[in-house]
């Protein structure tokens, strides 16, 4: 099987020759000597979805640019000031930027764009002006792709968006605080993504969506009454547009989504990833099996966070575990649940060299047990 029928299989719920290992290699790895062996590893046997393009969200909708300005450097780190240029204004966001002895690139917000209902009234004020997909760009990251991986399209969630981009410390009690300009932003902003999707079709820019929001909206975030408020219904609607296309929706999810998995199938979610055990967050892969395994694809299961602190052996362990527990039938991948396997994740050079072998102790795992 070429590495992308071996996910389509799965995703149509069949069983493929072996569980897919889904394992994108890093520039930072690709270059890196040490990691040789899994270059080759993840080169020959790595099943993995690809991002192609498919329509510029800008930022929160508006077609947007970005400048920095260097606030302060300090030596063990740099604070800068990121400005996003829009027609509803600017909005300032402040990092700061450690410097680590492994080169890896980090940050922690000081200040987000959004600190106040009155910043997303002037998001509001402005009407979003749709604009022409990307369809040369897509047909290009199609045709660089190939069979070598399963694409997908990126594809603006509003609320997940708004929460990131704003003083988290506000921004959640907006929903009681502010809930008809809640309801108003997400109105807007929803209308305005069905209408992209169907434009992206229109133009033969069908496939799969992915969207990396969904784990700032259930616990800690939120709780059920307000998913059911403020995303179920949202959501359903994009991805039934989706689905009316021909296309599917991939969630990534981190944290705990175990008693969220069912909701998630019921409006329309088609595959989930990356399922974290604990004690990183809740997921039991074998009772998520039981409970949506028939209806989403799920794509986890392996802490690659652990990496930096276990050792080759264990990883051989959680790896056969998660196919035990997933792997029958199909609708399984196997994948790491954070940060970034053989480098990515370090700190310090010790932490890199143990990454680097548990990472090629995750194929060579996935290799001995992952057989159908």
């Amino acid at each position: 099987m070429t590495h992308r029928e071996r996910i389509e299989t799965a995703w149509e719920h069949r069983e493929p020759d072996r569980v897919p290992i889904e394992f994108p290699v890093s520039a930072l790895t690709r270059e890196d000597p040490r990691c040789e062996r899994l270059v080759r590893l993840a080169d020959e046997h790595a099943d993995n979805f690809a991002g192609v393009a498919g329509y510029d969200w800008g930022f929160l909708g508006h077609p947007a640019s970005r400048t920095e300005r260097l606030l302060e450097d300090a030596g063990e780190y740099e604070r800068i000031e990121w400005t996003m240029h829009t027609p509803a204004g600017d909005f300032v966001g402040v990092i700061r930027r450690p410097r680590f002895e492994t080169g890896i690139d980090d940050y922690h917000w000081e200040k987000r764009y959004i600190e106040e209902p009155e910043d997303l009234r002037r998001i509001l004020s402005v009407p979003l002006e749709p604009r022409a997909p990307l369809k040369a760009a897509f047909d290009r990251g199609m045709i660089a792709i190939g069979d070598s991986a399963v694409p997908l399209i990126g594809l603006f969630h509003p609320l997940g968006t708004l929460v990131r981009s704003s003083n988290m410390e506000n921004a959640y009690s907006w929903f009681r605080a502010e809930p008809d300009l809640m309801h108003r932003y997400l109105r807007v902003m929803n209308d305005y993504v069905v209408a992209a999707v169907h434009a992206m079709a229109d133009e033969g820019i069908v496939g799969n969506f992915i969207s990396y929001a969904h784990e700032m909206l259930i616990p800690p975030w939120m709780g059920h009454a307000l998913f059911d408020e403020f995303v179920f219904p949202y959501d359903s609607a994009v991805y039934g547009a989706i689905h009316e296309r021909g296309g599917r929706f991939r969630a990534h999810c981190h944290g705990n989504c175990m008693g969220f998995l069912e909701r998630f199938a019921e409006m329309g979610i088609d595959s989930v990833e990356p399922l974290e055990p604990p004690p990183y967050a809740d997921c039991d892969l074998a009772e998520a099996k039981r409970l949506v395994g028939d209806r989403m694809l799920l794509s986890g299961n392996v802490p690659s966070q652990a990496f930096v602190f276990i050792e080759p052996e264990e990883v051989e362990v959680l790896v056969r575990d998660a196919i035990e527990a997933a792997a029958a039938g199909g609708g399984f991948t196997l994948r790491l649940t954070g940060g970034g396997g053989g480098r990515g994740s370090e700190r310090t050079a010790e932490q890199g060299d143990r990454n680097i072998r548990c990472a090629e102790a995750y194929f060579d795992a996935a290799l001995k047990y992952g057989w159908y």
